[in-house]
């Protein structure tokens, strides 16, 4: 496959950015309720209302010019983002078993950081310098929050690490479906579809009946899900990777506000000096590749043709 296609010059960046932050809060809205029910149901079940209703959510948008509209050259990168990211939701939604909110998310949103490596494994572009300073920075926080003892074996922070893993799997997919310019109903048809298939089997086998507001919760996690998928690739055609992915990392903070003001859980002090540094590191990957002199050069958008960062 061919790599030098470029991603689309940004368009009133601003919006972008406002997008992207709205589709981070679907997400932790949708991760917060899956926290809600931990223990309530089968972690697959959840996956599979989860898809089911995003499918109900993004059929009448991927179809409103037929079912040809469908059809795509590059199945095998769809199958392998899909495949990336259900698996990846699947562990993350594990990991919350056995975690609070906000390590989980912290954990699921290490993705920036193998990103590049796994962008190394299938294009064999060399990894930029700035990029291995983010990636130490980054895993610093990691092994923080882990603590480097017994417990950084406990099976909820092997999940969640894990999820990040498989999340930049999907993200580079996703990256190089993006350069392929596949559209975005077709792509998140794909996704859920692949999420239902994959999950309905085990689904029914372990279903466990929801009551009335059980439903409306668990309807609420596709629902959030696919606003959250929506917002998320529309923003980036208004801005490229280099400067909507340091914004996944506001999921954390939103996280981390949901369990306090919500369910009345404060983060330990190992949380937030981790996820200060995941923060720092993922920030500056785009600082040292921008290298802006002020403040405001910083939100300046770039050049015509930006060439996809690493």
């Amino acid at each position: 496959m061919p790599m030098s296609k470029e991603e689309q010059e940004p368009r009133h960046l601003w919006l972008g950015v406002l997008l992207a932050l709205i589709g981070y809060i679907f997400f932790v809205s949708a991760s917060s309720l899956v926290w809600k029910f931990k223990g309530r149901f089968p972690t697959i079940q959840i996956i599979f209302i989860q898809n089911l209703i995003s499918l109900i959510c993004i059929a009448p948008i991927a179809l409103r010019n037929g079912a040809s509209h469908l059809k795509t050259q590059v199945l095998p990168l769809h199958l392998m983002r899909d495949v990336a990211g259900v698996l990846s939701y699947y562990l993350f939604f594990l990991a919350i078993r056995f975690l609070n909110l906000v390590d989980a998310t912290t954990l699921n949103y290490t993705a920036p950081f193998f990103t590049p490596l796994m962008w190394w494994v299938w294009t064999r572009e060399r990894v930029g310098r700035h990029v291995w300073w983010s990636i130490i920075v980054g895993f610093i926080g990691v092994a923080v929050i882990l603590n480097p003892t017994r417990q950084m074996f406990q099976l909820g922070f092997v999940l969640g690490l894990f999820a990040g893993i498989l999340s930049a799997v999907a993200f580079v997919s996703l990256r190089l479906l993006n350069l392929e310019k596949e559209p975005m109903s077709r792509t998140l048809f794909y996704y859920f579809v692949t999420g239902i298939i994959l999950s309905g089997p085990f689904a029914w086998i372990y279903w466990v009946a929801p009551t009335g507001n059980e439903w409306w919760g668990a309807i609420g996690i596709g629902i959030a899900t696919a606003a959250g998928q929506m917002f998320l690739t529309i923003a980036y055609r208004y801005g490229t990777a280099s400067y909507l992915s340091p914004l996944g990392y506001s999921s954390v903070i939103y996280a981390a506000l949901s369990s306090w003001l919500i369910f009345g859980q404060v983060p330990s002090w190992r949380s937030i000096i981790g996820t200060v540094l995941i923060i720092s590191g993922g920030t500056l990957t785009y600082l040292l590749k921008k290298k802006p002199a002020t403040l405001a050069e910083t939100f300046e958008t770039p050049e015509p043709k930006e060439k996809p960062p690493l």
